[in-house]
């Protein structure tokens, strides 16, 4: 075998195939008649890979262009043949009889072409994939499908002579001006329509037909018809009648546009919406007569209000309209509240000792006295409710806003502190609460009572006024007994402490701390073995600096009468001096100094045959126990004063309660109100009464709303604790800085003061002068309004 003809490092060749000759249009011939079939749905008769190939061959032949320009004259020429046919009839019949029939119809046959057209390019983007992939690739050309919309938009919608897009959105946007006014429409067409509309870019490939035709348009219609509805319902419709239009009408929008339109513009026509129904007659809405926010408020209409306060809340000036307009309804009430305070700005004279007197017997300034009480419980109370139906307000209709909550804080401030008395009458009412209003109530509502009461002392500027009047209220609950809850009232010095520290609850604390030790003291005493069998004895051994002065005002000559007063010979004056030797022994370097003018006592007394218990005061039991031991013993005034020394103003008063008032237990001759230093008075033996345990009215026993000259020295005794609180805040700051300008120290002080009260700039300046004078401070030499501290 030769090998001479083999070459060195050769390969066989594949046999080369030679392929007939195929003409290209006839190819593309056969792509379009497939065309054809697939839009008359006869798909089932075409092979998908014959139809693959031949676009296939006609990319591979350098006849792309033929395949792709091919195809979109196909389509262009069959999507006008199809216009012609199917759509301008009903356009035609829309232009010369328009209805929401000839819309609806225009629309379907709309909907249905392109449904059609996107069935079929979704079949026709599969066939011609490889020319996709390689020649609209290469030559930098949009894709098939892509081709096929952009030719549907330009041979349909947008054509020249025909303009149906105009047709279309105007009909589209009649048929949702029908639903808007109640008529039924075929919302699956317009859904077809408009995502036709949003699959469709514009000729400026920058957005879509829906952004450019008709979203436009579906604003500005929006826009007029709410106008229009809104003039409308302002003629006609209560406040409610119209928030609750206003956000059917929102609420029909955001439903339309989740059925059939876009999510944005949902936000965009609930905009317009709350721009054209809220915002632009925001006052006129609250304000409608007789139905406006002031009823709704008034009716506690939270529904309501929840649907207002919702539709104007997205909007700044909305909100900050709704909040002016319930703050000045606030102080509206809140002026109306005042006026029924008026009568107690009239000069009438507190008798609070002729509380026992029959009504026929009461002199006029008497009544007036206990009506006005009575108001100022009325007006704290109102407050208090106004206030649990506005939190209701809040937490229901305003869902917790902060921004409501802080606004209707203020009017409330403003409201109590427009009244110069709220503390007194605050101080009142939680003095009330604790002696009367905790009947029948349970730990709920007597926390929330007094939860009320510190919120509403929290709304207090002056809170070392309501210190002062607390002080002298709490100390009569516990001198009398009066407290109907110790754990309530611990439970209120414990939340006030929480609102103001602990230096302003000091005293109230240690006049607490006073009572159990006079308890502890008053038990050693018995069981020591010192104390009366016969008696029962009770005493309070009081601190001078945690304690109110209680004594009603007097001359100062009656209250060195006072301090003179001892009880009558026998057992009560042993009781006391052998108490006094008991307390010296065991605290001893203190001194006693006896106060009968806030004590009571129990004691039982015959009359005839009839034993009655009686509830007196200290001077009142003084007083009966001089006619113990002797029968028909009479004695004038004056003698009574000898016995006793009570001062004889005070001795009067307690001498009327006992003969003059409804329970005569002493009888008094001349038989009149009056009394005089020579009347006589007598045991009255005669005495009956169908209640076995009385109570003899005791000396301002019932706290009630002072007087304008009992105001008037409060006032003066807290501008005095006032000057010596800001003289203590100006050596604290000064202390610490050494040195400041005299803007900066006023504005200190009154910075660290605010929680107790607003002190004013003219009584720091007359506070620094004073401790200028007293050398604490000096003056710069070089600047007069810079102040230094001396060490």
């Amino acid at each position: 075998m030769s090998f001479a003809n083999k070459r060195p490092g050769g390969r066989i060749l594949p046999v080369r195939r030679l392929t007939p000759q195929v003409d290209p249009q006839k190819q593309f011939d056969k792509l379009s008649a497939a065309i054809g079939q697939i839009y008359n749905h006869n798909v089932s008769q075409l092979s998908y890979e014959e139809l693959f190939r031949i676009g296939y061959g006609l990319v591979q032949s350098k006849n792309g262009s033929l395949a792709y320009d091919g195809v979109k004259g196909v389509l262009e020429t069959h999507l006008s043949d199809c216009v012609h046919q199917d759509v301008l009839v009903h356009m035609d019949a829309v232009r010369s009889n328009p209805s929401a029939a000839s819309n609806n119809a225009l629309l379907s046959s709309v909907r249905h072409l392109w449904s059609e057209h996107v069935t079929a390019m979704l079949v026709i983007k599969d066939v011609l994939m490889y020319v996709d992939k390689v020649y609209v690739k290469n030559a930098n050309l949009v894709p098939v499908y892509e081709m096929g919309m952009c030719v549907f938009r330009d041979k349909v919608l947008l054509a020249a002579q025909k303009r149906l897009i105009t047709q279309v959105v105007k009909a589209t946007l009649a048929q949702i001006s029908c639903e808007r006014r109640s008529a039924h429409v075929d919302r699956s067409v317009l859904r077809g329509v408009v995502d036709m509309l949003v699959e469709l870019q514009g000729t400026g490939q920058t957005c879509t037909l829906y952004e450019t035709t008709m979203q436009p348009q579906l604003l500005a219609e929006s826009r007029s018809f709410y106008c229009d509805a809104a003039k409308t319902r302002l003629l006609d419709h209560s406040t409610a009648a119209y928030v609750r239009a206003a956000q059917a009408d929102i609420d029909a929008e955001m439903d339309r546009a989740r059925a059939y339109l876009v999510p944005s513009t949902g936000t965009l026509l609930r905009n317009v919406l709350l721009d054209e129904l809220i915002d632009k007659h925001a006052s006129d809405i609250i304000n409608i007569p007789n139905t406006g926010l002031v009823q709704l408020l008034d009716h506690r209409d939270t529904a309501a209000l929840q649907t207002l306060y919702n539709l104007y809340a997205p909007m700044h000036p909305t909100l900050l309209i709704l909040q002016t307009n319930i703050h000045s309804h606030i102080l509206e009430l809140g002026q109306k509240f005042a006026v029924s305070l008026a009568p107690l700005s009239s000069n009438t004279t507190q008798n609070d000792e002729q509380e026992g007197l029959r009504d026929k017997d009461k002199p006029a300034q008497v009544l007036g006295m206990a009506a006005k009480t009575a108001m100022a419980l009325r007006w704290v109370q109102d407050i208090l409710d106004l206030y649990d139906a506005y939190d209701e307000i809040i937490r229901v209709s305003f869902s917790e806003c902060q921004s409501m909550r802080q606004s209707i804080h203020d009017a409330f401030i403003e409201v109590i502190n427009s009244n110069s008395r709220a503390p007194e009458l605050l101080s009142l009412f939680m003095d009330d609460s604790l002696k009367n209003g905790l009947k029948r109530k349970g730990e709920q509502e007597i926390d929330h009572l007094l939860e009320r009461s510190v919120l509403m002392f929290r709304f207090l500027q002056n809170k070392d006024a309501f210190e002062h009047y607390y002080k002298l209220h709490l100390a009569k609950r516990l001198l009398l007994g009066r407290s109907l809850s110790d754990d309530a009232e611990h439970s209120l010095v414990s939340k006030l402490k929480v609102e103001c520290g602990s230096q302003f609850t000091l005293k109230l604390e240690g006049m607490f701390k006073d009572m159990q030790l006079s308890s502890d003291l008053a038990n050693g005493f018995k069981e020591s073995g010192a104390a009366n069998a016969d008696l029962d004895l009770s005493l309070s051994v009081l601190t001078p600096t945690y304690w109110p002065a209680l004594a009603p005002p007097m001359s100062e000559e009656a209250k060195q009468e006072m301090q003179s007063v001892e009880p009558p010979p026998g057992i009560l004056r042993t009781l006391v001096e052998e108490f006094t030797q008991y307390y010296n022994h065991h605290r001893s370097g203190r001194r006693l100094a006896w106060q009968y003018n806030m004590g009571n006592a129990d004691i039982k007394l015959q009359f005839g045959t009839r034993t009655y218990e009686l509830n007196v005061s200290t001077y009142q039991m003084f007083i009966l126990s001089l006619f113990a031991d002797i029968d028909d013993l009479s004695l004038t005034t004056t003698e009574i004063q000898q016995q006793t020394r009570i001062p004889i103003e005070v001795l009067t008063r307690q001498l009327q309660s006992l003969a003059c008032a409804k329970y005569k237990i002493l009888s008094k001759t001349p038989a009149s109100r009056d009394v005089g230093p020579n009347d006589k008075f007598a045991f009255n033996n005669n005495f009956k009464s169908a209640q076995y345990r009385i109570r003899i009215p005791v000396v301002a026993a019932k706290a009630s709303v002072e007087t304008e000259k009992e105001k008037s020295e409060s006032m003066a005794a807290i501008g005095l604790e006032r000057q010596y609180v800001v003289e203590a805040a100006i050596v604290r700051i000064m202390k610490t800085r050494k040195q400041m300008v005299h803007e900066q120290l006023v504005t200190e002080v009154i910075k660290q003061l605010s929680a107790r009260f607003l002190p004013t700039p003219k009584l720091i300046k007359e506070s620094i002068g004073r401790l200028i004078d007293r050398e604490y401070l000096q003056r710069s030499p070089d600047d007069p309004r810079l102040y230094n501290y001396l060490a």
